[in-house]
């Protein structure tokens, strides 16, 4: 099972709102995925064991480099929402 991490500041309300909508699409579509939210502060690269990084703000730039992240913020404002969706979705797919 592909897992995602969602990164926010104070990985509380942003990041649980992102992981809903994240789990709600992936599931309509048929889609498992283990999807957890965190704070920025809580992630280092040997705690990171995700396949995806969706955030909602700045990643450290040895995160950024080593691990596949993708900008989040469209989850929030819904302008772009949906291609970053299917790019979740396509990376669940990857076997």
């Amino acid at each position: 099972m592909k897992k995602i991490f969602v990164v926010c500041a104070s990985g509380i309300a942003t990041s649980t709102m992102i992981r809903m909508k994240i789990t709600d699409y992936l599931e309509e579509r048929g889609l498992d995925a283990l999807v957890t939210n965190f704070r920025v502060a809580e992630l280092t690269p040997d705690r990171i064991d995700a396949d995806l990084i969706v955030a909602t703000t700045t990643l450290p730039p040895e995160i950024e480099e080593d691990f596949n992240c993708l900008n989040g913020v469209a989850l929030l404002t819904g302008i772009g929402e949906e291609e970053i969706l299917e790019a979740i979705a396509e990376e669940v797919s990857k076997e």
